[in-house]
């Protein structure tokens, strides 16, 4: 996967995190002291927040590995922003199928339903804004 790809990737992941982890944070501050799905919900921020880390340190090293390339005029190097870079509208679509999946075997109302419905929600905006970019390029 070219070095632009596969920052946008994780640019994206981190983004999509991000919401889910502002989700499921404001949903467990609205519940009573005591309910035992805070507990639940604090374990999820608690994953989401490692896997942000680990996203984080990923997208340091490309970024390192692109201004590298640009700095070396490499024919590898990326054209374009991480915003403009475009994500394959297969490859959306098939990450909003899993997540739909998972939203539907999660039990209803648990952090892992939380973190799927954040999910469908964030990549049907995603791929509607790639449908509509494809839209236009036409």
């Amino acid at each position: 996967m070219q070095t632009g790809h596969a920052l946008r990737e994780t640019s994206d992941a981190l983004l999509r995190d991000l919401d889910v982890l502002v989700t499921i944070e404001e949903e467990k501050r609205s519940l009573e002291p005591g309910d035992p799905r805070l507990v639940e919900l604090a374990a999820r921020i608690e994953e989401i927040a490692r896997r942000v880390l680990q996203g984080t340190e990923r997208q340091h090293d490309l970024t390192k590995v692109v201004n590298a390339q640009v700095a070396a005029d490499s024919p590898r190097a990326p054209d374009a922003s991480i915003d403009d870079t475009v994500r394959p509208i297969q490859a959306v679509l098939a990450d909003w199928r899993d997540a739909e999946r998972r939203a539907s075997a999660a039990e209803p109302g648990s952090a892992e339903a939380a973190e799927a419905n954040a999910l469908v929600q964030g990549l049907r905006e995603e791929y509607r804004r790639a449908r509509d970019k494809a839209a236009g390029e036409r």
